[in-house]
């Protein structure tokens, strides 16, 4: 009665358009679930803009954020359950973006967030990687989204070569991660942004 999906990924992988496709793909099955809960980044990654100043929580702090919402799902699947109910369509869709893999690859201990994983796996819930190739690193990265993402990029980079450089690697530890995570996960290579493609592939993926 509960199943769902984490994106992960670096900056212009695709997450928010993944999500967006899959909140429209879902929405199309005969049998799909009624019930969706949908969280962007902003209410789980570590890195925040408070009040206009970016801030990165703690470790503590950021356990205890993706804890408020794991916990708040078990409480809606407790309830779907206590009341007996059996049909799909009753039950919950969630998608998640950042989260898990996110808090791996930025802290070292990671007792607590093994935790966690094992109670979003009780909840059906499976990971998808988003990445992209190397050669497609440069357009994506650097030049997707205007001169003012270009400066910001260019800004904490000394050249496009250096940032490019660092994505790949990040990428790599996102990889490490996702193997390392107690958490079911598949990758999937964005370069073609193809978004209702990769929905349909997750969506695919959740039912096997």
């Amino acid at each position: 009665m509960i199943r769902g999906v984490i994106l992960e990924g670096l900056s212009t992988t695709g997450k928010t358009s993944v999500l967006s496709a899959l909140k429209r793909v879902h929405s199309l099955s005969s049998h799909a679930e009624r019930t969706m809960i949908a969280l962007s980044e902003h209410y789980s990654q570590i890195l925040h803009s408070d009040h206009g100043v970016l801030r990165s929580l703690d470790q503590n702090e950021h356990i205890q954020l993706l804890n408020q919402h794991i916990a708040y799902l078990e409480q809606l699947h407790g309830w779907i359950k206590s009341l007996g109910q059996t049909k799909a369509s009753n039950g919950i869709f969630f998608i998640l973006e950042r989260f898990h893999l996110n808090h791996r690859a930025a802290f070292a201990d990671h007792t607590e967030i093994e935790a966690l994983e094992q109670r979003m796996r009780r909840l059906n819930g499976k990971c998808v990687l988003l990445t992209l190739s190397p050669e497609a690193v440069p357009t994506r990265f650097v030049e997707s989204r205007g001169e003012a993402w270009r400066s910001y990029i260019m800004a904490n980079h000394p050249t496009a070569d250096e940032a490019c450089r660092k994505f790949v690697e990040d990428q790599e530890r996102l990889r490490t991660c996702m193997k390392q995570s107690l958490i079911p996960a598949i990758e999937i290579n964005t370069d073609e942004a193809a978004w209702d493609d990769y929905a349909n592939q997750i969506l695919k993926a959740l039912d096997e």
